[in-house]
């Protein structure tokens, strides 16, 4: 009996051990999981951030309509007037004497003025667009990034992202930040390829989405070639144009993607390609079109 007891509670010893390694390793598991979400969110986020910069350095809208406000100015007056005589007459057997008194009332006219406002929505295009930079907008989002990145740099850190990566990340968006203080369009370009190379490798340790982590690498590779338009060299945004195709049809093949999604994905593999017929023509405007077109067809996959 006494043995049976001894057997009894090394059995119940082992049960609950398993179960609070079980217990553990799901906790653990689970954890992790969340960490890694919230770090992709924060990739996420500071790609969406890198984008709006790179296109506030033509000024370009991702929508094709602006709402402008304009004031009206609304006047109404009152004028208020009043008047009246009043005359008395007195006479005698022997004198007689006339009185008159009038009052006169002057008018008072008042005028108060509302300001409204009137919204209007004019056509946004890269043709009709002014491209002169916003660079106080450019200045608020370098900002605003500031305020997240110690949380990042400490979330990557923890999800084993490289040190150097994450150190130098962190330096080139200070260089991006000077240049941009400095209002030097090339150079802050040129910064902000520099920054955006670390959102793939990021996401390459820390995102399981295929999709997106190849619609990364793609827009680097197109970003690449926007930031050579001013200087005028076709021959290097050709090259980056084709290294952005070559990276996207991947997607062509993967049949691990959502079907719901391949005609979009199909879509964005026309886009790119007529992106490579712009650099063709060696005309800024019509290659601004078709990335704009581009951008706003893969930041939905």
């Amino acid at each position: 009996m006494k043995k049976f007891k001894i057997i009894s509670y090394i059995i119940l010893l082992i049960v609950l051990v398993v179960l609070a390694l079980t217990v553990y390793t799901s906790a653990t598991q689970n954890n992790e999981q969340d960490e890694a979400e919230k770090v992709s969110s924060e990739i996420r986020y500071l790609d969406t951030k890198l984008v709006d910069l790179f296109n506030n350095m033509n000024n370009i809208q991702t929508r094709n309509y602006q709402i402008y406000t304009t004031k009206i100015e609304e006047s109404r007056s009152a004028e208020n007037s009043g008047g009246g005589s009043s005359g008395g007459e007195s006479g005698s057997s022997d004198s007689s004497s006339d009185s008159s008194s009038t009052q006169d009332s002057s008018s008072n006219q008042t005028q108060t003025e509302n300001t409204g406002k009137n919204y209007e929505m004019q056509a946004s295009g890269i043709l009709t667009t002014n491209r002169e930079i916003d660079w106080t907008s450019c200045k608020n989002e370098s900002e605003l990034i500031y305020t997240s990145i110690s949380t990042i740099t400490l979330d990557l850190y923890r999800l084993n992202v490289s040190q150097e990566d994450i150190l130098n990340f962190n330096k080139d968006l200070d260089s991006l930040t000077v240049s941009l203080e400095e209002e030097n369009k090339q150079l802050a370009l040129d910064n902000l390829v520099k920054v955006y190379e670390y959102i793939p490798k990021f996401a390459q340790t820390v995102v399981n989405d295929t999709l997106y982590k190849t619609v990364l690498e793609t827009k680097l590779n197109v970003f690449r070639g926007y930031a050579k338009l001013d200087s005028g060299d076709w021959t290097g945004i050709s090259t980056n144009i084709v290294d952005a195709i070559n990276a996207y049809a991947t997607l062509l093949t993967n049949t691990e993607i959502d079907a719901n999604k391949q005609t979009s994905i199909n879509k964005g593999y026309v886009m790119l390609n007529e992106l490579k017929n712009a650099v063709d023509t060696q005309n800024t405007s019509v290659f601004l079109i078709k990335y704009k077109n581009l951008l706003e067809e893969i930041n939905n996959l």
